[in-house]
């Protein structure tokens, strides 16, 4: 049986795919009742825009350099990481930022193959500790906080 896709492209297409859907979202919003201030959609245009076009040259490249294509290897984890991020893109919303991303960082880590307890503690505050300073703190800009505590 010949593999057709390997699993970067098959990455790299849902990327692809989702990127493109939040993009075409972003284009039936009107906001002319704002004025002359920028609209909302502005910026997170231009990063779906940037994110479509790198998955999309990486991909291609990805396809022209496989002489011998790789079969995926890990479905169980890659499936195991998409639903994951599913749960975590839901659980924001009602958990704030930070409570939903630790355990997904923890989960993300342990699926890609991290088993050091100490590396994944580390990571796993780390991360989405310097995003909420960055966003809150730095940028301005409010990211989800928890419904126990308006410190994350």
């Amino acid at each position: 049986m010949q593999v057709i896709f390997s699993e970067r492209v098959l990455v790299l297409l849902t990327v692809l795919m989702a990127a493109g859907g939040l993009f075409a979202s972003t284009l039936g919003a009107e906001y002319r009742l704002l004025g002359a201030v920028q609209s909302p959609v502005f910026f997170p245009r231009i990063i779906l825009g940037l994110i479509m076009g790198l998955s999309l040259i990486v991909m291609v490249q990805d396809l022209m350099a496989q002489n011998t294509r790789q079969a995926v290897e890990k479905w169980g984890a890659l499936i195991a990481f998409v639903i994951a991020s599913l749960l975590f893109a839901n659980a924001i919303t009602r958990l704030g930022f930070m409570v939903s991303a630790v355990p997904f960082s923890v989960l993300a880590l342990w699926i890609f193959g991290i088993r050091n307890p100490l590396v994944i503690v580390a990571y796993a505050i780390a991360v989405p500790g310097s995003l909420v300073l960055l966003f809150n703190h730095v940028l301005k800009l409010p990211l989800p906080t928890s419904p126990f505590t308006y410190l994350f």
